[in-house]
């Protein structure tokens, strides 16, 4: 079981198990088995450069508190089998090679 299922099936409202976090944006791994950045970072889908509140987040840890913007992901995206695709806005099934 992956940690982001664990944290989903938990019910952990943080950056982790948001349907909008792109864990892939900063993939160190070639082909996608594992997203991993150097140091866990992730970027938030749904940024917005223009809004200046407390909940603009860019970079994020998906270990942060959920903000105001959160949704859970789909049991699906906690498996990796979806992803959360910052250019069309949709969750789109995973074109990364993941381990089952």
């Amino acid at each position: 079981m992956s940690l982001k299922l664990n944290r989903f099936n938990k019910g952990l409202e943080i950056c982790h198990t948001c349907m909008f976090i792109d864990e892939y944006s900063l993939n160190m791994n070639g082909e996608g088995e594992i997203p991993c950045g150097y140091d866990g970072t992730a970027i938030c889908g749904i940024y917005n450069d223009e809004d200046d509140s407390i909940d603009k987040r860019d970079f994020v840890s998906p270990c942060w508190a959920a903000c105001k913007k959160y949704k859970r992901c789909t049991e699906r995206q906690a498996k990796y089998l979806d992803i959360f695709d910052v250019e069309t806005q949709a969750i789109i099934e995973n074109p990364n090679k993941i381990r089952q």
